[in-house]
């Protein structure tokens, strides 16, 4: 009976401490599983600023006095202009797998300037229209409203743009006399609308934050430009002027 009763307790001790081994065995396997970062998206609105540089070519042709208008004249002139700009940007990106969406308006205040008054030759420059003075264009404004497709590489974007262009421009064109009576002088403004197409590159650096780089090509294509001189003696005087632009720009965006 003795026996009995003390082999039942070396076993039922045998027995608790395995289950107390296996207890701690198991409460040790047990692991928190890997904290996964979610995976970045372009995917919101922005705002920015933007900073750049910007040249191009103006060319005038076909000008005629509008009070004879059989009359052409070979007083065409062609000139470089060139100067630096700066402003902001709003946007609207939507990620879809690796494909990124999107629309963008931006505008810069502009000083992108040049002037010239020759067509054919060193030998035979024209007078740029019914001008003594070189003719003169400054685009004082400027800005695009374009769709954007792009592809992201997790944080670094590669997209492509195309869309309308405008820019608010400043002619002039006119003679200065010794004689100030016979001097006449007039400014144009207009605002022009074309077309724009474009890319480049853009690195979110933060969750919110990201720097871009790209490239637009601005055609304002022809338009009809008239001078009123402010002269009694001297006829108004119209031209057609075609403009066209290379702005290359950098940038900072704030994601929402």
């Amino acid at each position: 009976m003795h026996k009995r009763l003390l082999v039942a307790n070396i076993l039922a001790v045998m027995m608790s401490a395995g289950a107390a081994q296996a207890a701690d065995m198991a409460t040790k396997m047990v692991t928190k599983a890997p904290v996964v970062a979610p995976a970045f998206s372009w995917t919101g609105f922005y705002i920015g600023a933007h900073g750049g540089y910007g040249w191009g070519r103006t060319e005038w042709s076909d000008s005629y006095d509008p009070l004879n208008p059989t009359t052409l004249q070979e007083d065409d002139a062609a000139y470089d202009t060139d100067g630096w700009l700066a402003g902001g940007q709003i946007g609207f990106n939507y990620q879809i797998d690796q494909f990124v969406i999107g629309v963008e308006a931006d505008a810069s205040w502009a000083d992108i300037t040049g002037s010239g008054k020759y067509h054919v030759d060193d030998l035979d420059p024209g007078t740029c229209i019914q001008s003594g003075d070189a003719c003169r264009t400054e685009i004082e404004a400027l800005g695009t409203i374009t769709a954007r497709l792009g592809v992201a590489f997790d944080r670094a974007l590669f997209y492509v743009k195309g869309g309308a262009a405008w820019a608010s421009v400043n002619h002039r064109s006119g003679w200065t006399d010794l004689d100030p009576a016979f001097s006449y002088h007039d400014n144009v403004d207009e605002t022009r609308w074309g077309w724009t197409i474009g890319g480049g590159a853009e690195y979110a650096f933060a969750d919110n934050w990201s720097v871009k780089v790209e490239y637009n090509y601005i055609d304002l294509g022809d338009d009809t430009v008239t001078f009123g001189y402010d002269s009694e003696w001297i006829n108004p005087y119209r031209a057609s002027v075609d403009q066209h632009l290379h702005i290359v720009k950098a940038g900072i965006n704030y994601r929402f």
